[in-house]
């Protein structure tokens, strides 16, 4: 302190240390009152997303995020989802990987003996051992370069194979028993197109780069540490190591929390990606309005990247603390302990306290890798939920969280069970419908449809007319009595909506689907083509199936698109170069391509002409299909043997059958 102070006396000496203590202190809390008052700023933020997702996705326990025994169970059952068993490839590349490390780590340390060689030799001005020395040392860098490369290809291809296992895990769940429906539509899950794609492939990564980073260093501790005792012994380095403990402990402490602020980050880039999605998903509504609409949703999509960077800014500020403190704690101070013993054996030294630190410093990854587990382990807990047992109950206990308790115990009363059968013919016995708000619109609900006699649904909107498609379909729960409906795996059974979907290929898929594109079919595995067995087209020689497609898409008039571009094989973006009429056309000639018993169309022909509709449901008639339709146009009587009326809940059932006396002539 004499020679650093030499103008000060003791006294002035001691005021200065206590002014920096002092100041140091201060410093000290106003640097926590920052991190707490950012750390309150990003709850903050993060609250409206919460509360969006709250009300979306029903009174979910909220799962703290933090690495703790819940992390490491599912971090577990994760884990036994990438690496099924012990002779997968996953664990193949796991172990050449762990191989590729205990090389690296040999060669680090065979370097460091060849570098110590060279060095004495240069001291000692033998320049021919050192040029020995030097070509030794370009010979190991061959290998040290090629198992470098190898790290980094083989922790690439560890993240393919977790991200190929757990995504085609996930996929499995999610297409089985409607989950995708009750996620998107009933709000059994929030942001699953994020969590699948994005959150799985941020897993895999960090899961795979905290192999390298943990198994590497804790190598190269154990190596070096046998190293060093041959020259210095055990106990200096033991005291090192206890200093790095007490510096893990301090760093912990004083870490912010990681995993909770990775989870944050994502969930508002997700509700950023969904304010786009809903956006382009409803532009033209947003069109219509515009002016102002579109400077409604500016405002809108401004909020969620403001939220989003905000947040991003509050993180990069509370890391740049910590890492000012890891900076400080694990590496310098660390190498100030160390000069001050091992002088001698800098070289070895240097990796062991670069191998401890970066143990030390691994916390960090863990508690960012605790972050997408929670989102992935929540997805895959969530999935399960939805897609195991049986899907009407999911569907019912989905459906019931909008409606009051009162509600469902007085719209109970006098009604029987709700029970689902399958059979031949479609009908309905004492059948309720509830509107989602579980007001009541229809009661005794009771009629056949027999084959051939088909039934048309009319009502003001509101009157239940669509609600009882989705009962039919099992996509809205049965709340009192029985419906029998035809196996669907018995293409007895076909639905068209207002909407139709059309799937991304070829104008030839469009009229196969539900059967998988030809893109898609020719890499399925036989145990995925095994699951359409049951479509009759499977079973169809080349020549009859281009005969079937061809008739029906002559009977819904559009054969001109065989005329444009690459006829049945034309990719286009059918949404966009299509009509809503031609749209309606192809579900039609889809319809009459897979030729079903019984066709639930629920105005699916509201954008065709009137003369084009007598023209579609002529086709159903001669195709021998019998359609359960929803409709206004009064023309579809004649279509249909009998009219159920739906009257919006205005008498005691809220419905009436009409039997059509004489139908029309429709050939």
């Amino acid at each position: 302190m004499q020679s650093v102070l030499p103008g000060l006396s003791p006294n002035q000496k001691r005021v200065l240390a206590v002014v920096i203590l002092a100041g140091g202190v201060g410093g000290s809390r106003a640097v926590q009152r920052e991190v707490r008052r950012a750390r309150r700023e990003q709850s903050a933020l993060c609250a409206e997303s919460d509360e969006s997702r709250r009300n979306g996705a029903g009174k979910a326990k909220k799962s703290k995020v933090a690495v703790d025994s819940v992390f490491f169970k599912r971090l577990g059952a994760i884990l036994g989802i990438c690496v099924p068993k012990a002779m997968s490839k996953e664990a193949a590349l796991i172990l050449f990987q762990g191989i590729l490390l205990v090389s690296r780590t040999f060669l680090t340390d065979h370097i460091s003996k060849i570098e110590a060689h060279a060095g004495r030799h240069l001291i000692d001005q033998n320049f021919s051992r050192f040029g020995a020395g030097l070509a030794a040392f370009a010979g190991v860098a061959i290998p040290a370069a090629c198992v470098n490369s190898g790290l980094r290809f083989m922790q690439k291809q560890i993240q393919l194979a977790f991200m190929r296992r757990l995504t085609h895990h996930l996929h499995h769940l999610y297409c089985s028993n409607r989950a995708y429906y009750s996620a998107s539509v009933l709000g059994g899950l929030t942001n699953a197109d994020q969590r699948i794609t994005e959150d799985v492939e941020k897993f895999s990564f960090a899961i795979a780069e905290l192999y390298s980073y943990t198994f590497k260093p804790l190598l190269d501790v154990l190596l070096f540490t046998r190293s060093l005792s041959k020259t210095m012994g055990y106990k200096g380095q033991f005291g090192l190591y206890g200093y790095y403990i007490v510096s893990a402990l301090a760093l912990r402490a004083l870490s912010p929390p990681l995993a909770l602020m990775t989870a944050q980050e994502t969930a508002l880039s997700g509700a950023f990606r969904n304010a786009h999605q809903r956006l382009v998903v409803n532009a033209e509504d947003v069109a219509f309005n515009d002016p102002p609409a579109g400077a409604a949703e500016q405002m809108i999509l401004n909020r969620h990247l403001q939220r989003l960077l905000r947040h991003a800014r509050l993180s990069a500020f509370q890391r740049f603390i910590q890492q000012v403190f890891d900076g400080y704690i694990v590496k310098y101070f660390a190498s100030v302990v160390a000069l001050l013993d091992y002088i001698r054996s800098m070289r070895l030294l240097q990796n062991t306290s670069r191998g401890v630190g970066d143990l030390v410093l691994v916390y960090k990854r863990v508690t960012s890798l605790a972050g997408h587990t929670s989102r992935v382990a929540e997805l895959l807990e969530q999935v399960q939920r939805l897609s195991a047992g049986n899907p009407d109950d999911t569907t019912r206990s989905l459906y019931n969280r909008n409606v009051s308790s009162s509600n469902l115990i007085a719209h109970a009363e006098g009604l029987p069970d709700p029970v689902r059968k399958e059979g031949e013919t479609i009908s309905f016995h004492r059948v309720a419908l509830n509107a989602p708000d579980g007001t009541a619109l229809v009661r005794e609900l009771t009629f056949e449809v027999p084959r051939g006699r088909s039934c048309l649904i009319m009502g003001p909107n509101g009157s239940g007319k669509s609600s009882l498609f989705r009962v039919l379909a099992g996509l809205w729960p049965l709340q009192a009595g029985e419906i029998t409906v035809p196996p669907k795996q018995s293409s007895s059974l076909f639905y068209i909506s207002q909407r139709p979907y059309l799937v991304s290929g070829s104008l030839r898929d469009q009229l196969l689907y539900p059967h998988p594109p030809a893109a898609v079919w020719d890499a399925a595995t036989p145990a995925e083509r095994a699951r359409f067995q049951h479509f009759s087209n499977a079973l169809l020689s080349p020549d009859e199936l281009e005969a079937r497609l061809c008739a029906a898409l002559e009977a819904v008039e559009l054969d001109y698109l065989l005329g444009r571009g690459n006829g049945w094989w034309q990719v286009q973006n059918w949404n966009e170069t299509l009509s809503g009429g031609e749209r309606q056309r192809i579900a039609m000639a889809r319809l009459l391509f897979h030729n079903p018993t019984y066709a639930i169309l629920d105005e699916c022909t509201s954008a065709v002409s009137a003369d084009g509709e007598v023209v579609l449901y002529r086709a159903c008639m001669r195709a021998g299909i019998t359609m359960l339709s929803i409709g206004h146009r009064p023309a579809l009587r004649k279509f249909h043997q009998f009219i159920i009326h739906f009257d919006g809940a205005a008498t005691a059932k809220g419905w009436r059958l009409e039997e059509v006396e004489q139908l029309e002539e429709t050939s």
